[in-house]
């Protein structure tokens, strides 16, 4: 049982047996007239690696069966890979079923984005990685979309056409349920894949553990959004609530410029009243809010307003918070990444916000910028991107009753953000922060579908089903930053149109919940007592981040999940009162 710890699988082996033995027509029976194989979630295949090491084994495939493993209140996930082999080859079929009821799956094909040069490195430090801890690049079609089969034909929807020599992979969420209670123990599965060219079954062996996630997320995650409505050819309430939905289903939230008029239409996201099923949502943190709420997003104060119009717009939005959302952090996002120029400004807005005697005084101040003498007293919330994280300042800062988080990615710092980045560095952040006592990972765009307003394609909308290139400035061209989520419908590009009236998902987004979900297995060793070994397993995977790494060093976790795989296994079988040794 190749790749996945022991004592926790206990019970896939038998599974295992029995799902071959009644399973005639599986991925391994010949003769084959196309190949199927699996892998975890933790992996990004390219369409053209149909020689890709994974397709002889791996944390979540033998050869025979996909083989995975999970808790309650926990969304696990593989990718199924379907290769056609000399000759075209068309799915018009997946299908999951299990041997009993409780396991819910649901099925995506991946959308491939043909990527022909690497985002560019930094000696020095860019915005992504320095040159020491560049990933690995191969040219050519990488997955980051996540269609549904609800899409139009064509479009990710079935059929779904296999082209010669190339693979194409489907992504499968398999949803662990807290209610109603899903019984510890084996599950036998099957996914039925069928083709133009014939059928095949292949078993799926999934293990309950007798564990349920907790609903809060371990690290707080601010994931700005903006460009819904216009890019969807539509104005629809519904397409935000969509939107927001989908965030608080993968532990994460979106942040908006919510203005005060827009709150009391707001206020069900703030107090948790929007998460549940009476308004659509099915998920983790049924009922729970929005933690944090930027108040004047990128930028809450402008030159023409007067101290006493501060005084009374911030207590404004005090009074409403106060009286409607207690539980919510409001904050003033006073202004973006200001130079050194702009310092006196920032201490002078900061200096009128703080003297009001009203409530509004009492709102922390937010700068996306380092601790500097310049600004001591200034700001009560400091972020960073990550090789600006002082781990030693960080607990200075903490004693003072400050906040330091951090946003954006730079390797071997934190995980990157682009696309030609590994699936794993989004799925480290959590770690890193919960590890290092970073409160909160703020990623500056997800729907980032028209270019910004600098370089060569300033202001224009981009076709981000098909040009990997999404940020440019000068002669830096980057891929995929700022796209966590894909418009369903598309107003801009008619013929990119899904037809999906809503977001669809990507991997980099479903690598970030299973960061969230990892570091909750932490939490419940920690709670067992396992502290030790707990401390050990976390520091021996992601050993380094933030200033504690070296710029000259590549990044200190690993780019494949099947390690992360080997870890969580162990982290379940502390999190049962289990010590490794046993």
């Amino acid at each position: 049982m190749r790749g996945i710890e022991p004592a926790v699988a206990f019970h896939v082996a038998a599974l295992l047996a029995a799902a071959l033995a009644v399973s005639p027509g599986t991925a391994g029976a010949a003769p084959r007239q196309f190949t199927v194989w699996a892998a975890g979630d933790g992996t990004k295949v390219r369409q053209d690696d149909v020689q890709h090491p994974g397709r002889e084994g791996n944390a979540a495939w033998d050869g025979e069966a996909v083989r995975i493993f999970g808790a309650r209140n926990e969304t696990v996930a593989f990718q199924l890979f379907v290769e056609a082999g000399e000759r075209p080859l068309t799915v018009t079929g997946l299908s999951v079923s299990w041997s009993r009821s409780g396991p819910r799956a649901e099925v995506f094909s991946e959308h491939y984005l043909d990527i022909k040069a690497p985002t560019p490195d930094d000696e020095h430090g860019g915005w992504f990685w320095y040159r020491a801890a560049a990933p690995a690049f191969t040219p050519g079609p990488v997955p980051d979309a996540l269609v549904p089969f609800s899409a139009r034909p064509g479009r990710g929807g079935l059929p779904v056409a296999v082209l010669p020599g190339k693979l194409q992979g489907f992504w499968f969420d398999v949803e662990l349920p807290v209610w109603p209670p899903l019984a510890p123990g084996g599950v036998r599965g099957q996914v039925t894949v069928t083709t133009n060219r014939g059928t095949l079954v292949v078993p799926v062996a999934l293990e309950v553990l007798d564990l349920v996630l907790p609903d809060d997320d371990p690290v707080k995650t601010m994931v700005y959004m903006s460009d819904v409505e216009r890019r969807h050819g539509r104005e629809d309430p519904g397409l935000r609530h969509a939107y927001r939905l989908m965030a608080h289903r993968h532990r994460f939230d979106v942040a908006e410029g919510v203005g005060l008029e827009g709150l009391p239409a707001y206020r069900q996201y703030l107090t948790g009243e929007a998460f549940t099923a009476k308004r659509g949502y099915d998920g983790p943190g049924q009922g729970q809010g929005i933690a944090v709420f930027g108040v004047g997003f990128y930028g809450a104060v402008s030159d023409s307003e007067t101290r006493e119009q501060l005084w009374r717009k911030f207590d404004s939005y005090a009074e409403w918070f106060s009286a409607n959302a207690p539980r919510v952090l409001p904050f003033i996002y006073l202004i973006d990444e200001p130079g050194p120029k702009m310092f006196p400004w920032v201490r002078e807005k900061s200096a009128w916000i703080k003297d009001n005697p009203g409530p509004g005084g009492k709102l922390p101040v937010f700068l996306t910028k380092n601790p500097r003498p310049e600004l001591e007293g200034a700001i009560d919330i400091w972020a960073t991107v990550a090789d600006q994280v002082d781990l030693g300042r960080l607990a200075e800062e903490k004693r003072k009753g400050r906040r330091w988080w951090f946003y954006n990615g730079m390797r071997p710092m934190s995980g990157a953000v682009t696309i030609d980045a590994p699936a794993t560095d989004f799925r480290v952040q959590p770690w890193l922060c919960w590890l290092n006592g970073v409160e909160l990972w703020f990623y500056w765009e997800s729907t980032h579908w028209q270019h910004n307003h600098s370089g060569p394609r300033a202001g224009l909308d981009q076709n981000v089903w098909t040009d990997p290139v999404t940020f440019t400035s000068g002669d830096v061209n980057v891929n995929g930053d700022g796209t966590l989520f894909y418009p369903g419908e598309d107003a801009c590009f008619p013929d990119q149109d899904r037809g999906v009236p809503g977001p669809i998902s990507s991997i980099r987004m479903k690598n970030l919940r299973r960061g969230q979900q990892d570091v909750a297995y932490l939490r419940l060793a920690l709670a067992r007592g396992m502290t030790t070994a707990t401390r050990r397993l976390a520091q021996g995977l992601v050993p380094r981040g933030f200033s504690a790494a070296d710029a000259g060093q590549p990044a200190s976790w690993p780019a494949d999940g099947d390690a992360f795989e080997e870890v969580r296994a162990k982290l379940a079988r502390l999190a049962l009162g289990r010590a490794l040794g046993d």
